[in-house]
């Protein structure tokens, strides 16, 4: 007897979603073994869920702590570990240079076109395109030199006053690290649109740090994973993430205008330095367009690396107080008053000051993790293992910075190994600056780096020639602190505990100022 059609149809349907099953399964399971096996990475050590899969790091940068789980690969596999089926991390000084240094067979990987706001809208930042990157950045780095950020700091000052004043034991507002934001924010403003946000004056545009934040947390899940990023699963994970960065790239372009409209020298900006640059090379500039995509690349790259430095740098010299009254001895010895600290011979000459810097930034790197970069045509040799075409390459800045070889008792805030001494000889300086990088290094090294040590040195001097700062007691002074009882390298109570989304995300510290 002959079976109804509906039910040698339904029959039919099942064998083929069957079928289809076993062949998508069929298929992972042939690509799980060639990447365990036959891959050219299978030699390498390395998380297991990593060799398989993206969505181990991916799932690491959603939770905010790649970099101490890459820091925590190396301490278990060595200098050499594979974390992804097409990447692997090296730790040492020479792989560092290798990845990063300048003449190398390495491009900028394409893991990061998911940053792109739209497509084709490049920055010095994202253009993977060696030629493009290379015009980009000669251009504006004629916005960024050292004659136009002394002409820049008038103004920088102006906001770094109002800083301190909000901060001042008069204004009885208990600082959470959330002033600096606002603070740095309203700098980058300054210098990007020749206008500040208003973030420290009130609260209307004080949206934008959370909106970038949740933009940021997406940007650092698909950096690791590009191929989510086709999911789009910021409007699941922040579904207002969108919306309020669509709200303060509406400011920016109105900032933009309003600028435009103004005589070019009305302001020190970005605008002014560099609307007239041209490339040396081509003789070819910026279009409009072109500039003020730049300037919003810095306002969000700057105000997170100097807000992140300075949150750092009091959480330290509130725990370690002989590091605190050698810097302030320093400081008050080398300037008069508080507004004869400015840029120039004296500060420069400041090398307790630098060390303290450098060592807050080789403590806490604000951006922790690996910049990934794609090895070229021909291949490569990283720390002497060659390495195929296509692949991807990094060094974690922030293993690097605690690799015991080059920074010995590395969990330690300890400024004098910048310094040569009787404890730190010269050799063991240079080995501890070869491989600070919080900044990058080569020909896609920061290029605000000069800006934002300008920032940091000039905000921190300041700060100490006129405050002595501690943590308050109770609940309060342990916020950003690390927890004994926590996994994953959470658990130590000295370290700052940043979490990692591309840049960094911080809880406090909450400070108390007192005038001196």
């Amino acid at each position: 007897m002959q079976l109804p059609q509906s039910l040698t149809t339904s029959d039919g349907l099942k064998w083929f979603v069957l079928a289809c099953g076993l062949a998508y399964g069929l298929t992972i399971c042939v690509i799980c073994v060639y990447r365990l096996t036959w891959h050219p990475l299978a030699k390498y050590p390395g998380p297991f869920l990593a060799k398989l899969t993206n969505g181990y790091a991916a799932y690491h940068a959603l939770v905010g702590d790649l970099h101490l789980d890459m820091c925590k690969a190396h301490a278990t596999y060595g200098p050499t570990v594979r974390y992804g089926p097409n990447r692997i991390l090296v730790n040492t000084a020479k792989g560092l240079h290798d990845i990063y240094g300048y003449g190398k067979n390495i491009k900028k990987s394409k893991g990061y076109l998911p940053i792109l706001p739209a497509p084709g809208a490049w920055s010095v930042h994202t253009s993977i395109d060696k030629a493009m990157h290379g015009h980009k950045r000669r251009v504006i780095s004629q916005g960024l030199s050292d004659d136009c950020i002394k002409a820049f700091e008038p103004a920088f000052l102006v906001h770094l006053r109002r800083f301190m004043g909000k901060i001042s034991p008069e204004a009885a507002e208990a600082d959470d690290g959330g002033w600096g934001n606002h603070f740095t924010f309203d700098v980058m403003g300054e210098f990007g649109f020749g206008k500040a946000f208003g973030l420290q004056d009130g609260p209307e545009n004080r949206f934008i740090i959370k909106a970038i934040a949740a933009s940021n947390v997406r940007t650092s899940i698909y950096c690791q994973f590009p191929q989510l990023a086709a999911l789009k699963l910021e409007r699941i994970l922040y579904p207002r993430g969108s919306e309020m960065r669509q709200k303060f790239l509406k400011i920016t372009r109105e900032f933009a205008e309003e600028r435009t409209t103004q005589e070019k020298d009305s302001k020190s900006d970005l605008f002014r330095f560099v609307v007239d640059a041209k490339d040396p090379e081509s003789g070819k500039g910026f279009s409009i367009t072109e500039l003020w995509a730049e300037s919003k690349f810095l306002i969000v790259a700057g105000s997170d690396t100097s807000s992140t430095v300075l949150a750092t740098s009091f959480f330290y010299l509130a725990r370690y107080p002989e590091v605190k009254q050698k810097l302030y001895r320093e400081v008050s010895s080398a300037f008069s008053s508080l507004e004869d600290i400015c840029m120039g011979p004296k500060l420069m000459a400041c090398t307790y000051l630098r060390a303290c810097v450098d060592e807050t930034m080789r403590m806490n790197p604000p951006a922790g993790g690996a910049m990934w970069r794609e090895v070229d045509k021909e291949g490569a040799f990283i720390n002497d293992v060659y390495v195929d075409e296509g692949l991807d390459v990094g060094t974690s800045m922030y293993a690097i910075h605690h690799n015991e070889d080059y920074y010995p008792r590395s969990y330690e805030f300890r400024p004098e190994r910048w310094i040569k001494s009787d404890e730190f000889p010269a050799e063991a300086v240079e080995a501890a600056r070869k491989c600070l990088n919080p900044f990058s290094l080569g020909p896609r090294g920061c290029i605000g780096r000069a800006l934002a040590l300008m920032e940091i040195r000039l905000t921190l001097a300041r700060v100490i020639w006129e405050y002595d700062l501690k943590k308050p007691d109770g609940p309060l002074g342990k916020v950003g602190e690390g927890n004994p009882s926590a996994r994953n390298g959470r658990h130590r109570v000295n370290e700052f505990q940043l979490i990692d989304h591309l840049t960094s995300e911080k809880d406090g510290p909450y400070m108390q100022f007192k005038r001196r």
